[in-house]
């Protein structure tokens, strides 16, 4: 975008301030807790249930923004462009503004997003500066990568890279963004896979017993926010938009286990702060809103909060249902 756009632009969304980063819309971190909405169900239904205070389903909702339950529309990027068309996304944004918009989803991940780190950089680009165009209320998040391993902070080293020198600025971002498991980074192997497009042969090598590992979840993020200090963006803040238990019972991971796993990395991402790396606006928490994998989804069941067949909540979903309310009660604080 040339210099002379890039004034003009700024002009009329932001009014006499040219640059995005005084007339950023206001961070709402009043929703915290919330969870992937991976199948089709009632989302206001199990948000209740839940107490839950945002969801989002990797698509996009066509409705009014909705300050009680939030919801954070997605839109899908691949080496080729993105998907919906532009035409849907600016219908959107114009009827229907105020929203959250993630950028991709694991596009480090050949099968998810499957996007090399240059092409990310491009589609980020057009997207963040269409979405800013056709909603000045407008937030936009990065996609989460796999998770917050050194070779997925390298993926994500290119893209800061690539956006330097193809735009001339820094990129611009109101939500960084994370998936925060604990898998394989192997070719042909489980777990998360290598990242696209980078000529690594080997990241972390992570044992199935380490899936559940609460200590390495803990490091990974207090290492990524470290990784966000070092590369000028403390001041912004963290969503973990995936997080859980995605291996099944059999490895030991039962509902009992992936219950108590949930409730201690909850209260840990709720309270945990360091004045080093923290979000200063948010008493210096490193994590500042989270949802958990999943609702439901039948390639990933064991971690579910509720049966939709039934219509009632798992023991992770009780679990879940039990810590919301403490939250909202002001039981589970700093210490």
């Amino acid at each position: 975008m040339k210099l002379f756009s890039k004034i003009i632009f700024y002009f009329f969304t932001c009014g006499l301030i040219f640059s995005f980063t005084a007339c950023t819309p206001k961070i709402d971190l009043d929703h915290r807790i919330g969870f992937g909405l991976a199948e089709k169900a009632d989302a206001n239904h199990w948000t209740s249930e839940l107490g839950a205070q945002w969801y989002y389903d990797w698509g996009l909702k066509e409705s009014p923004y909705s300050s009680g339950i939030e919801y954070w529309q997605t839109i899908r990027v691949n080496e080729s462009g993105f998907s919906p068309s532009t035409e849907k996304i600016e219908l959107i944004l114009q009827t229907y503004p105020g929203y959250t918009w993630m950028i991709g989803n694991e596009p480090d991940n050949q099968h998810q997003d499957n996007t090399s780190p240059e092409k990310y950089a491009e589609i980020y680009h057009d997207l963040y500066y269409l979405i800013k165009k056709n909603d000045r209320t407008a937030k936009v998040a990065i996609a989460g990568v796999s998770q917050p391993t050194s070779s997925r902070m390298a993926y994500l080293e290119i893209v800061l890279d690539t956006y330097q020198t193809r735009y001339g600025e820094t990129l611009p971002v109101d939500w960084w963004n994370i998936h925060a498991y604990v898998l394989r980074e192997e070719k042909d192997s489980w777990g998360a896979g290598l990242p696209v497009g980078l000529d690594s042969t080997e990241g972390n090598l992570y044992e199935i017993y380490d899936h559940g590992d609460i200590e390495i979840f803990k490091d990974n993020l207090i290492n990524f926010r470290k990784w966000l200090k070092e590369n000028g963006y403390q001041n912004t803040p963290l969503v973990v938009s995936e997080y859980g238990i995605l291996l099944p019972e059999e490895f030991g991971f039962d509902q009992e286990f992936i219950s108590k796993y949930m409730l201690e990395v909850n209260e840990w991402m709720i309270n945990y702060s360091d004045p080093e790396i923290g979000y200063p606006d948010d008493e210096y928490r490193i994590v500042q809103k989270f949802a958990w994998f999943s609702l439901s989804d039948p390639n990933y069941p064991d971690s579910n909060l509720a049966n939709l067949e039934t219509s009632t909540l798992t023991m992770i979903g009780e679990a879940f249902s039990t810590f919301s309310a403490k939250y909202k009660q002001g039981k589970i604080n700093k210490p």
